[in-house]
């Protein structure tokens, strides 16, 4: 939960779960050691006044035995009384001079010196050093005996000191102990929630340079990395996308540059051919002629259309088209499509019809750009005179509301079949074996008609008539 959170709030955490795990663990070593202490005190450690407490009991002695200390044979009696471990003691003259004992520093410099310090408790190199004067039967001082000690815990043996020693220095230490050792854990575990997200992005950045984009970056938080990990999730996608779709562009690039070359290869062929048989041959004939020029005039005109079909579809997809919006009568522009139809199949003897409903009958015109709607109706109408058999029925239905208006176009051929279906509005798309690529289009009319209805803010079916045949229905919106 640590690592969701945001890096200022992941420090502020870290810093305060340092503070307090040192202080509970500082505590229960405390208290251990305090334990430990109340356990081998007076066992194996004194306390650092222990010495200090028997000076008075030392003193009384002195004072009693008196000038009987001052010599030096009698050293013994000092000997039994005072601790050999934790108190020196010099027996010195009127002069400060030593006689005997177990301190043998120079601590009194003189008669004087020695009066001045009688009954007091000096410091000299870091031990306390009590001056206890030796007063004769008449009274007068005839010498001094010194206690020299220290106020620090003694040990009773040197083993235990060899083993306290470092214990007690442990729980002394123990805070700053703590402090480090749960800064080293807490701050790896604060690490450990950055390098996660970082190593994410480091291998992350060495796919995209090794041109792998199908990777994900799982990590989820609402902090920082979080957001940096999402960002640049969503600049892979954004340059995935761009290269597909650059991938897509120039593969339809070569489709087309693959189409314009078969297309126009026949045309071309057959124009070629009947030049070279013009050239050749010595005609007289001139119907012959006219019939033969007839033909490359034909073809010509075959390859510039489809010359033009992929112009304007690359035109639809390169530039901002825009709609010339104009109102029109639809009833009367689909009976002048329906009159240039006719015509246009009058060897197959097709029958048109048109029917046109309004919603409001007051509404007679229509919004529409009359250009694109016109090459819309010639590129569904022209597929469906291709597959219409002769003395057939091709039907132009137009339902006008207030909104938009939207055009059924059936015939009574067979029908499109499911590939078809699947792939009519597709770009190169020629129509499956079934229904033939005998006409010779281009496979771009439909696309063409698509990316128009697209334009108004329409869109485009096809399904099979319930009693056979193939139908179209577009929609185009009123745009204002």
């Amino acid at each position: 939960m640590l690592g969701k959170k945001p890096l200022k709030a992941q420090f502020i955490l870290t810093f305060i779960m340092i503070i307090i795990s040192s202080i509970i663990a500082t505590i229960a070593t405390y208290y251990v050691g305090y334990i430990i202490y109340t356990k081998i005190e007076y066992k194996k450690i004194f306390p650092a006044n222990y010495y200090e407490k028997k000076i008075p009991d030392i003193e009384g002695y002195i004072r009693k035995e008196s000038v009987i200390l001052l010599n030096r044979n009698k050293k013994q009696l000092l000997n039994k009384v005072i601790p050999s471990e934790g108190i020196l003691y010099q027996v010195m003259d009127v002069n400060g001079n030593k006689i005997y004992g177990t301190d043998y520093k120079k601590l009194i410099n003189g008669k004087e010196d020695l009066y001045n310090k009688i009954n007091t408790t000096i410091a000299i190199d870091g031990r306390y050093v009590r001056i206890i004067p030796v007063i004769d039967y008449q009274g007068k001082i005839s010498g001094a005996v010194s206690l020299s000690y220290t106020l620090t815990p003694h040990y009773a043996s040197t083993s235990d000191k060899i083993f306290l020693t470092p214990l007690f220095i442990v729980v002394v230490f123990s805070p700053f102990i703590y402090i480090v050792i749960f800064t080293l854990l807490f701050s790896k575990k604060f690490a450990g929630n950055i390098v996660k997200p970082v190593n994410m992005l480091i291998d992350a950045s060495r796919k995209v340079k090794e041109k792998d984009l199908d990777f994900n970056i799982d990590y989820n938080a609402d902090n920082e990395l979080g957001r940096l990990c999402q960002a640049f999730d969503e600049m892979k996608n954004e340059l995935k996308e761009s290269l597909i779709s650059q991938w897509k562009s120039e593969q339809e690039r070569q489709e087309m540059i693959q189409a314009l070359a078969h297309d126009l290869k026949t045309p071309l062929s057959v124009i070629q051919g009947y030049v070279e048989s013009l050239l050749e041959d010595n005609y007289i004939d001139t119907q012959k002629i006219r019939k033969y020029l007839q033909v490359i005039e034909n073809n010509i005109n075959k390859g510039t259309k489809l010359v033009n079909e992929m112009l304007y579809a690359a035109e639809l997809e390169t530039s901002d088209a825009e709609l010339n919006i104009v109102s029109v009568d639809i009833y009367s522009f689909l009976m002048q499509k329906k009159e240039s139809y006719e015509i246009m199949t009058k060897n197959k003897k097709i029958v048109f019809k048109v029917d046109v409903t309004y919603e409001n009958q007051a509404k007679m015109t229509c919004p529409v750009d009359t250009v694109k709607l016109e090459r819309i109706l010639d590129n569904i109408v022209s597929n469906s005179i291709d597959y219409t058999p002769e003395h057939g029925t091709i039907t132009i239905n137009a339902d006008i509301t207030c909104n938009n208006i939207c055009f059924k176009v059936c015939d009574t051929g067979k029908g499109f079949s499911s590939k078809d279906l699947s792939n009519l509005f597709n770009k190169f798309y020629r129509g499956d074996e079934s229904r033939s690529t005998k006409h010779g289009h281009a496979g771009l009319g439909l696309y063409i008609a698509k990316r128009l209805v697209e334009m108004h803010g329409g869109s485009i079916t096809a399904f099979n008539a319930k009693d056979g045949g193939a139908c179209i229905t577009f929609d185009l919106h009123f745009i204002k």
